[in-house]
């Protein structure tokens, strides 16, 4: 495989060679042998199968981050943390971040083919199925415990847009967080944060967490070529790409049964004047707010019986002010509501010897997706009010056929109704080749159905957009191989080779005839690539977590490589001790070039260093951070609606932190 990635100079790249080297050559001798692998990589996962299991025994290739790692590395928000993940990359086109899987992100494409959920619950909302990674997110990632996710089709026991993956959000109970906790920081960005934060426990059992976060960012000014005039300000956007969003947090545990509310509100300036829009104008930005209220029941009927109950409720709104010319300007307002309702029930069963069989069903009502554009104060263009349904059935049984030998099948039936019935299967035979390694062999297959905003978004109006032919679900099949490896309790090895075929791709087509845009399915794409993880901890606390992934993407049609497509990824993190109790994390990214509507974006390797001080004052920590150590310049592919084929990223930022405890 050839990386194609940007060139730091020598000397730097250097200081990252070093301080790997003599980490791990100071921790030669101390191996962690006596400690088992559950303590030390967090074995058990939930995500895959709706249950808890081992990672070893799961059907998928299972990636975690744990709140240490959140720590250890100052990871700031979702995006970060997946970022980090094998065979995940991020995009960002200064207003939302989109996340790629195995080679695969459309630009503008929301994360509409991945599932996000928190603690079990989907959290897609039902306008434009977005999961939302960035500063939309609803959640502080401080009150995060644990982040799973699930690579491959995971629609034979989630259902719709568990496409490329499922994410699943973990969030802290009242116990981990005991007290008060009061943290604030400074970013060089121009960005300030502050989080309030109470939990507890008491003698009956109950537990509590509550917390209110706010973050703002004024950001940097940036430079767009494209722009280059007089009257643009000579390409400068100066004080245009702010970010600010609030989010609160409560949680409430009594027994079998949690609480789980959330609410979150972002506010972003668009600095890049896309859809047309008049370049440097204070009035372009996006508005969105999220809530989520969620019941769970988690109990023992019997020894051999389980059963998980939810009720869920969510409400979405997006609110994006464009500002068009020549004077005088036109503000344009774009509006999408979601609001729905659901449930779920699912039974999980041991009563049959070799057997573990869960069944269970989910509801879902969509009581609002709307959407509307106008002119303010003028012209009505979009008012498309629409409700539905979606349910589903589902089995899964993990059947032990031998000590040595398991087979997992599964089957799911959802109705959409947009888009009809489907049946999803999924299949898996996982072989221990010893007690310490596995080799899975699994196929399965998933469905996104066209959403609200696809089905609905019609303006007719010059260089707007018109009705399509009848959209069908998007369907994925995917055939992987993987293997896992765990020499010892101090050191894992993960290796995938793996297939996808996707089908009835929906994507945005131009009519040139009238210049408008329409969305149609297309044949689709296919994918054939490999990922290996290595992770090994040492006894003085040392970690080095690496992983490398290599895939191609083509489009049936044409047999070209897919838009924003990176044939290379590489990721490093390595963690440990320093003088004086702190300690350290150092992050490395590297991506390979990618096609871009206009060329390509070139490959690129960044370092982030995060540090962390001990207890300096009773109950006080500190962190400092640099993102993008080495102030590499790289770019990401953008969308059509902008001008600009690529966008630049952020260079050198520096962090400040301090949490206190009382």
């Amino acid at each position: 495989m050839r990386l194609e990635i940007g060139k730091p100079r020598g000397g730097r790249a250097g200081l990252c060679a070093l301080l790997l080297l003599g980490t791990m050559a100071a921790a030669d001798a101390a191996d962690l042998a006596e400690l088992s692998l559950e303590e030390l990589l967090a074995s058990e996962v939930h995500s895959a199968s709706r249950y808890r299991q081992k990672t070893i025994d799961a059907p998928a290739a299972v990636s975690t981050v744990t709140a240490d790692d959140i720590r250890q590395f100052g990871y700031r928000s979702l995006a970060d943390i997946l970022n980090g993940l094998r065979g995940l990359y991020t995009t960002y086109d200064r207003n939302y971040k989109y996340l790629g899987a195995r080679g695969f992100s459309t630009p503008g494409d929301y994360n509409s083919r991945l599932l996000l959920l928190v603690d079990g619950v989907r959290y897609n909302d039902n306008v434009y199925d977005q999961a939302a990674i960035g500063s939309d997110f609803n959640i502080d990632v401080a009150l995060i415990e644990r982040v799973e996710f699930v690579s491959g089709p995971g629609s034979s026991v989630y259902g719709p847009n568990a496409f490329f993956g499922v994410i699943n959000v973990i969030t802290k109970q009242g116990s981990d967080l005991p007290g008060w906790r009061v943290a604030g920081g400074l970013s060089s960005d121009r960005g300030a944060s502050a989080r309030l934060s109470h939990g507890g426990k008491n003698a009956y059992g109950s537990e509590w967490l509550f917390s209110l976060s706010r973050q703002s960012r004024s950001g940097n000014d940036l430079y767009f070529p494209e722009f280059e005039t007089p009257a643009n300000n000579n390409g400068w956007a100066r004080g245009r790409d702010a970010d600010r969003y609030t989010t609160l947090f409560a949680k409430l545990r009594h027994q079998e049964w949690t609480l789980t509310a959330t609410h979150g509100n972002s506010d972003k300036n668009v600095p890049t004047a896309a859809y047309a829009q008049i370049f440097n104008d204070p009035g372009s930005k996006t508005v969105d707010t999220r809530s989520n209220v969620n019941l769970e029941y988690a109990g023992q009927i019997d020894e051999h019986l389980a059963l998980t109950a939810r009720a869920y409720t969510g409400r979405s709104q997006y609110i994006g002010d464009y500002i068009y010319g020549p004077a005088p300007t036109t503000a344009n307002r774009d509006e999408a509501t979601g609001q729905w309702w659901g449930g779920e029930l699912q039974l999980l069963t041991t009563r049959f010897a070799g057997h573990k069989l869960v069944v269970g069903g989910d509801f879902r009502r969509d009581t609002r997706i709307d959407q509307k554009n106008f002119d303010r104060g003028g012209t009505v263009y979009l008012d498309s009010r629409r409700k539905g349904t979606v349910f589903g059935l589902y089995a899964q049984d993990e059947y032990a056929l031998h000590p040595d030998l398991t087979l997992n099948f599964g089957l799911r039936y959802d109705h959409h109704s947009a888009s009809g019935g489907t049946v999803n299967p999924r299949a898996g035979i996982i072989y221990r080749l010893q007690p310490e390694t596995a080799l899975k062999l699994l196929h399965g297959s998933a469905y996104r159905p066209p959403n609200g905003y696809e089905l609905d978004y019609i303006t007719n109006t010059p260089g707007g957009s018109k009705p399509g032919p009848a959209l069908k679900a998007e369907t994925t099949r995917t055939t992987e191989l993987v293997l896992e490896h765990a020499p010892g309790a101090s050191q894992r090895w993960l290796w995938t080779l793996f297939h996808n075929d996707v089908r009835n791709l929906i994507v945005t087509s131009l009519d040139p005839a009238d210049g408008l845009s329409f969305f149609e399915n297309i044949d689709g794409a296919r994918t054939i690539g490999s990922e290996i993880e290595w992770e090994r901890r040492w006894l003085n606390g040392i970690r080095l977590k690496t992983s490398a992934s290599w895939q191609r993407v083509e489009d049936k049609q044409t047999g070209k490589t897919v838009l924003n497509s990176p044939r290379g990824l590489f990721k490093m993190q390595l963690s440990g001790p320093l003088m004086a109790g702190w300690r350290y994390g150092l992050e490395t990214l590297a991506t390979s070039s990618r096609q871009s509507l206009k060329g390509q974006a070139p490959g690129y390797l960044i370092a982030n260093l995060n540090l962390r001080s001990p207890a300096v004052l009773p109950g006080l920590h500190l962190s400092l951070g640099v993102n993008n150590l080495f102030d590499q310049k790289y770019f990401d592919p953008a969308g059509s609606e902008h001008v600009q084929s690529r966008l630049q990223q952020d260079g050198r930022i520096f962090r400040i932190g301090a949490e206190v405890d009382f």
